[in-house]
């Protein structure tokens, strides 16, 4: 079955995408990227739940880049798979921290338990998580 997800379906997996905030800081005005991540479940049992919080994730973004991005930079997504596992939500949240400095901000895990799991590496390293209002202009 290859349909197109209903606009419902995504919205469903966008609202499911805001659980952890990776890292908040305020994006420079000269910056002409700002990085968020976003964790998902990419491969496992819970793949489609992740595929929608992506496709969410790409439209609100593709919508928010069409609208002239952040302060005039683009928004860029940069995913990672949290398997089907805590200790695989846990890897993706520590590469993603380590390989990509520039990020502003991030959601998702999905599922409680990797939640927690997620939120454990963002303490340890002293980042605070939250929702994504520091990512408004203005803010």
């Amino acid at each position: 079955m290859n349909r197109r997800p209903t606009r419902r379906e995504v919205g469903v997996g966008l609202a499911l995408a805001g659980g952890v905030g990776l890292r908040w800081r305020p994006a420079a005005a000269q910056t002409k990227e700002v990085r968020v991540a976003m964790i998902a479940p990419l491969s496992g049992p819970w793949a489609r739940q992740g595929q929608l919080m992506r496709m969410g994730a790409d439209m609100a973004i593709e919508e928010i880049n069409q609208k002239g991005g952040i302060q005039g930079a683009k928004l860029v997504l940069v995913v990672a798979d949290a398997g089907d596992s805590t200790e695989k939500a846990k890897n993706a949240a520590q590469r993603l921290l380590a390989q990509d400095p520039d990020l502003v901000g991030g959601t998702g895990a999905w599922l409680s338990s990797f939640t927690l799991a997620v939120t454990e590496v963002t303490e340890r390293m002293q980042l605070p998580d939250g929702p994504a209002a520091p990512l408004r202009s203005g803010s």
